[in-house]
């Protein structure tokens, strides 16, 4: 028997040992700390948040937000990427309205979940490796605007999923004063 391929068997078992050592170095993100997030990314980028409203029908909550020159405001709603819930959202949008899902650095009019698991999957092993600042949380935004509205297509959602952006926010919170 060759000793080449029980030496790769080991270098594997000590890389994985590694990487799961740094995963649980990392601690794991507050679920609260997201949506303060999104209304902190897209106040920084010219919206007004105007608070939230809940779909008709369903038990989802939606972040509603004025934007300049948009006819009517922008609705972003947080799902799980498991997206369980994708079923019982139905937006009461117009019929010109665009819907986007956003996850971190991409976007799908119409979601497609093998490019998300794929999306997921890139920044877990970059996280493992620390290289990247954005976690791999499995939230996905779905963005409701209207098709006149160009600044919903150039707003940057990438921060909401960053690690220190979010510590920021939970220490802003933390602070004494507030």
């Amino acid at each position: 028997m060759r000793a080449w391929p029980l030496h790769i068997v080991f270098a594997s078992m000590l890389a994985g040992s590694l990487a799961a050592k740094e995963l649980a170095a990392d601690p794991p993100l507050d679920p609260a700390d997201f949506e303060p997030a999104v209304i902190r990314v897209a106040s920084a980028q010219g919206l007004a948040f105007r608070g939230y409203a809940t779909l008709t029908g369903a038990l989802v909550r939606t972040m509603v937000f004025e934007a300049p020159g948009c006819p009517r405001p922008l609705q972003v709603i947080v799902l799980q990427a498991g997206l369980e819930r994708e079923a019982i959202v139905h937006l009461d949008g117009e019929d010109d309205d665009v819907l986007r899902y956003v996850y971190i650095g991409r976007s799908w009019e119409k979601l497609d979940r093998l490019a998300l698991y794929v999306e997921r999957m890139k920044y877990a092993l970059l996280k493992t490796f620390h290289l990247t600042r954005y976690d791999p949380d499995p939230r996905v935004l779905l963005v409701e605007s209207s098709s006149h509205c160009q600044v919903a297509d150039r707003i940057d959602w990438r921060s909401a999923w960053n690690r220190d952006y979010l510590a920021a926010i939970r220490a802003d919170a933390e602070a004494p004063g507030r």
